[in-house]
Order: structure tokens, then sequence, then C-alpha cells
């Protein structure tokens, strides 16, 4: 039983990344979101994430509960911001990873605006360390500022609280 949890440890799984993508995809389309924006609902990352759920497929209300998300990029934004994220860290590199186990470390796992075209896991995303996660995502939050992203000071204060939080 022992063997069983080394080699097919617990803890978060991220979800498909082509199912999030397509998800994103779908409340563009029925939103009729034109500019290329994700959601941004006040700046509001828990109504952002409920509002794409619906296009998950498989029904499951509160599914995306582990993910935290980046109100305020767009499509075409840089790689290298935030825009959803692992609230948790993860051992796992895509949703069917079986090739970890319980000595794997836990990272940080992130996807861009780019949700399957860029990253080092073979689904898209990257996973860091603490010191990485915080500096990408304090980018993300200074690169909304520069932006002048609708919210950003809403975003900034939500996420600079979750980054407080973690040790």
């Amino acid at each position: 039983m022992a063997a069983w949890f080394v080699r097919f440890p617990g803890g978060p799984r991220p979800d498909c990344n082509r199912q999030l993508d397509g998800a994103f995809q779908g409340w563009a389309m029925e939103s009729k979101s034109t500019n290329g924006t994700y959601p941004n609902l006040n700046g509001d990352s828990a109504a952002c994430i409920a509002v794409i759920e619906p296009f998950i497929g498989n029904g499951k209300h509160g599914q995306l509960d582990a993910y935290g998300y980046v109100p305020g990029l767009r499509f075409d934004d840089p790689t290298n911001v935030v825009l959803i994220y692992m609230k948790e860290k993860t051992r796992f590199t895509w949703h069917s990873d079986y090739s970890h186990t319980l000595f794997s470390p836990r990272k940080w796992y992130v996807n861009s605006p780019s949700l399957v075209e860029s990253g080092t896991c073979p689904e898209g995303g990257d996973l860091l360390d603490t010191p990485e996660f915080k500096k990408r995502l304090l980018a993300t939050l200074d690169f909304l500022r520069t932006n002048n992203r609708p919210n950003w000071e809403i975003v900034a204060r939500e996420q600079l609280a979750f980054l407080a939080s973690i040790k």
C-alpha cells in the first residue's frame, strides 16, 4: 500500500490546459468578446473563474476552485505574465502526469495567456519555485499597471494578498 502512495502521490493536479483554453474560447464566443480579452468582471478573479466554468464541459461546479486567476489580460499578451495558476503547489506537470512520485518537489503551476502554446510542461504552462512564482506574478501586476488595464488596482490588491499568504 505504501508503494502505491509513493508511486501515485496525492495532491492537486492541474486541469487539462486544452480544456481550459476551450472554456476561455467558449466564453469569448458566447459573450461576443471581440477585443481579445479574457474575462474581467470588475477585477474579481472568483467571478471570472465562475463565468468560464460552465464551458469546461464536464458539468462539475467548483472544478476550478484550485486556481487563482489574474483578470485584465488579453489573448495576445506576453508569455512571461501569469493568467492562471494553481493556488497550491503541485508535483504534476499536466492532468495525466504519472511520472512523478511522492519524492518529486512541489512547485507552483502557472499558465500564461497563451495557455497551450507556451511553457515547459507537456500541455503548456510552467512549474516554478516560490521566488520565481512571486517574481512572475509581481511582473504581471506591473504589466497590468503599466498598460493601464481595467480594474488593475483591484486585481493587484487581491493578488498581493495571496502573495503575502505564501510562506
